[in-house]
């Protein structure tokens, strides 16, 4: 495995929100954000921080920016040397590219990206190079107007990279890209991760992130559920090895009642269905086809957030909402997280 270049361990940032009374009309309590969040981010390695919105990810990637205060816990890390080491300041060791960047107006590409590396102390060349990585070279003096949503995103990583970090996080970079875009932006971050950066993307779709992060780590209320590689994580919580086959006509359980399968759910439509089941795939399709069952699709279930949310806190789907929860924060019974097997 390789080897961990940032560590938080424990760490806490609750916002402020106003809570007054008629003595005090400018008090303010504790409101939402991130508990006692542990978390290693590995050099080279793409991470998934995946939970619905209002789980507290762009709080905890602001934090790893160091934009927000630790209010409670520590970050060490290997910027500077092999060794874990406190960090006090952040800043300078990681990218950050926020989820919504306004790129607009009649400067140039090339100006936009050299007034932000002139704070930085970054040079031209150093500037051109970037542009040239994630794409841009041929667009450098197209106004900021001219750009697509997907250049913009690139323009937006170009920044977070200007000085050259050890860690970079994406606020939900796919919002927005065409598939086309999607593809290219996806190769983008595998080559960032070919060069030794860890990369940390936040989403709320699971599957969008399935074949392209290496690690995934489960956030809901302010609170790390689990972490692991997707396969260890799914296995924890009792999804593993899941496949769905759809096919024409009607379909008979009791077809497959030698080859011990694990029934997960069964649709019988009018005129197909859809079997949901755990087991050995080959062998299940080689008997349905055998028994003049004609098959459209098949293959492995994709990883589903709500799934996972429900699995890992015991709550039903319909208590499993996307709406941003009110201030109070109360812990849930969940798997936790655990070393990977």
């Amino acid at each position: 495995m390789a080897k961990v270049v940032l560590a938080l361990q424990k760490v806490q940032h609750r916002h402020r929100i106003a809570s007054p009374r008629w003595s005090k009309p400018w008090a303010a309590r504790l409101g939402p954000g991130i508990v006692d969040v542990n978390l290693n981010l590995h050099e080279g390695a793409v991470l998934g921080l995946v939970g619905p919105n209002g789980a507290g990810k762009t709080t905890l990637l602001r934090l790893m920016a160091g934009l927000l205060p630790i209010q409670e816990g520590k970050a060490m890390a290997r910027f500077e040397s092999d060794e874990l080491k406190p960090v006090r300041d952040l800043r300078p060791w990681v990218g950050h590219m926020p989820e919504q960047v306004r790129w607009q107006g009649r400067q140039t590409v090339e100006d936009a990206l050299m007034e932000l590396a002139d704070m930085r102390n970054v040079g031209e060349k150093r500037v051109r190079n970037l542009l040239k990585l994630v794409g841009l070279a041929q667009r450098q003096d197209d106004p900021l107007n001219n750009l697509s949503q997907g250049m913009r995103q690139r323009l937006s990583i170009a920044a977070a990279l200007l000085g050259s970090p050890k860690v970079l996080l994406l606020d939900e970079p796919y919002n927005g890209l065409d598939p086309v875009a999607s593809r290219a932006f996806t190769e983008l971050i595998r080559r960032l991760a070919s060069k030794g950066v860890s990369v940390v993307i936040s989403s709320h779709m699971v599957s969008q992130l399935s074949g392209l992060i290496d690690r995934v780590a489960l956030l809901h209320q302010g609170q790390l559920l689990d972490e692991g590689r997707m396969k260890d994580v799914e296995k924890r919580l009792g999804l593993e090895g899941r496949h769905r086959v759809s096919g024409d006509g009607r379909f008979e359980p009791n077809e497959l009642e030698e080859l011990n399968v694990e029934r997960l759910g069964l649709e019988q439509r009018e005129n197909d269905w859809t079997f949901t089941f755990r087991g050995d795939a080959p062998r299940v399709l080689e008997t349905l086809v055998q028994n003049g069952n004609v098959i459209e699709r098949w293959g492995p279930v994709e990883p589903d957030l709500v799934e996972w949310l429900c699995a890992s806190t015991g709550l039903e789907p319909e208590d499993i909402t996307l709406e941003v929860r009110g201030p109070s924060m109360v812990p849930y019974a969940a798997v936790g997280v655990a070393e990977d097997e």
